[in-house]
């Protein structure tokens, strides 16, 4: 079903949408737009503008950085206004296929596919979108990099810190003087002495202390159709590490392990979630949840704790991971929160951050809650993280029976493929709430939107925003594609903006962003699109 606005107030305000650019005098990128290549059925705008209700700020992870999931914590949040709904305007760029989007300091700096084919990091200029300076590789080592790998990426210290094709680490620094802005690469690091030469490094960051921490594992691409390196498929051991700034490296091999999803930092602790591989790998196996530190005692890495979850029998219908799809979200100062991968219904669940005053706990898990339907849940993506000052929030999709993600290195998938249809999924994006005043852990709302990427919660706007398709056009085979905003206090549909139709708008089980414009921006399968409210 369809998500209703009967609800709301003024019922339906159409307005007129902008597809010609973005909000400036030059247009720049966003003069070669992204097709719609089905018609624009649907409502352009539906629902109604809004005042902005602001919340408590995000909760802020130290060392700094910018990251696929945002930040170092994977929460998911900004402090950025998102858009209110105010006469709102729809640009798209065909040129440039962002992923991810790092702001910072008033810098924008990416990895992308640029030119349709080729991988690339680069810096753009923030409001039109034009390349400033592009970095391809391959270095002198003959490292090369892949956008497979970007997601797993940070900007941090003025440098793109990213895992390249194979056991190897790159780091991009980005120089901006005058009217003049390079990309310079500042370090090649081939760790294959450490993980083996047929080892892809698969996480990548930085914690308090300058340890340059790294991760193997996969995406488990079918044979063929994932990105060079990939071997997450065949993965039997994981090695989890890091680099001191001396250039020591200490690392941790985890036999019949596998790492699916992006690690978390916060201070000197590491979080790394890891699924069953190998003999692990059988009918009610369990995956893990590590807090680790680096340790000053020789090679060792300090593990301050290690929690067990449910991984279930097998990958759920559409599923991707093996274990918990979702990367761990720090959920403030105190907690964190995944979804497990448990027989029949998946749980949300919140453990404590690891503290020395929790030291001696015989488990750090407060509160476990079923989420979604009963043999119709699963998810694939992250959940994210808020503290509101008084419960623990996330909000997570649900992915059940989702199409495949597109491969972009090998797919036979057309623009309009039944493939194409992203609501064959179960319904459900919801927003859990852990209550340390009572130990309980609940289900505030569930939304019925499908889609397969990750929403974006905006501390300004008080929104959570979320890229998604109408599901009763999809029935008939029109993939019409739409931002919806969510109140996130209450649930409430507030919105939709359509942003375009057919299989070029499909954001493909990517993160969408906000930008501090005060605009909504994905990654697209056809370039990346913009949403924002115009100057009236």
């Amino acid at each position: 079903m369809t998500p209703s606005f009967k609800h709301i107030p003024s019922l339906l305000l159409l307005l007129p949408l902008s597809a010609r650019g973005a909000n400036d005098t030059n247009p720049g990128a966003w003069q070669t737009t992204v097709e719609s290549v089905q018609p624009l059925v649907g409502p352009a705008f539906e629902g109604r503008a809004v005042e902005a209700n602001p919340l408590r700020p995000k909760t802020r992870y130290s060392p700094f950085s910018v990251a696929f999931h945002r930040d170092s914590g994977n929460t998911r949040t900004e402090d950025y206004l998102g858009p209110l709904g105010n006469n709102p305007q729809v640009a798209s760029a065909a040129g440039i296929k962002p992923i991810p989007l790092m702001w910072h300091d008033g810098k924008l700096t990416a990895g992308a596919v640029c030119n349709e084919t080729v991988d690339c990091i680069v810096a753009l200029d923030p409001t039109t979108f034009e390349v400033k300076a592009k970095w391809t590789g391959p270095t002198d080592k003959g490292t090369n990099i892949s956008v497979g790998y970007f997601a797993y990426s940070s900007f941090y210290q003025g440098r793109f810190v990213s895992a390249a094709v194979g056991p190897r680490i790159i780091e991009i620094e980005r120089t901006d003087a005058g009217n003049q802005t390079t990309l310079q690469l500042v370090a090649d690091r081939d760790l294959s002495d450490t993980v083996g030469n047929n080892t892809q490094i698969f996480n990548t960051g930085y914690d308090s202390n300058g340890n340059l921490w790294f991760t193997t594992g996969g995406l488990n691409f079918p044979e063929g159709e994932g990105p060079p390196g990939d071997s997450g498929a065949s993965v039997t051991t994981v090695t989890i590490g890091y680099i001191c700034p001396s250039g020591t490296i200490h690392k941790l091999d985890l036999p019949n392990e596998t790492v699916e999803n992006t690690i978390a930092i916060s201070g000197s602790v590491v979080y790394v979630l890891t699924g069953p591989a190998g003999e692990n790998d059988h009918v009610n196996a369990v995956g893990h949840l590590y807090a680790l530190e680096a340790s000053s005692k020789g090679n060792e890495i300090t593990i301050l704790y290690k929690e067990e979850y449910s991984a279930g029998d097998a990958r759920k219908p559409g599923g991707i991971a093996r274990g918990s799809g979702s990367s761990p979200g720090l959920v403030g100062d105190e907690y964190i929160s995944f979804a497990d991968n448990a027989n029949g219904q998946i749980n949300a669940l919140f453990f404590r951050q690891a503290k020395k005053s929790h030291s001696g706990s015989k488990s750090n898990l407060v509160c476990k809650v079923p989420i979604f339907t009963a043999n119709a849940s699963s998810t694939d993506n992250a959940v994210g993280g808020y503290f509101n000052g008084e419960t623990y929030s996330i909000i997570t999709t649900n992915m059940y029976n989702a199409p495949e993600m597109i491969s972009p290195w090998n797919s036979s998938m057309t623009l309009n493929d039944p493939a194409q249809n992203v609501t064959i999924s179960a319904p459900g994006i919801a927003r859990v709430d852990f209550d340390p005043r009572d130990g309980t852990c609940k289900t505030v709302w569930e939304v019925d939107v499908r889609a397969t990427g990750i929403p974006i919660l905006s501390t300004t706007s008080g929104l959570v925003y979320q890229l998604a398709q109408d599901h009763e056009l999809a029935v008939n085979g029109s993939y019409v594609w739409y931002l919806y905003g969510i109140d996130y206090r209450t649930g409430e549909l507030v919105y939709r903006v359509r942003a375009g139709t057919g299989g070029l708008f499909n954001n493909n089980y990517q993160g969408v962003s906000l930008g501090p414009d005060g605009a909504f921006y994905s990654f697209i399968t056809g370039g990346v699109v913009k949403i924002y409210d115009s100057k009236m």
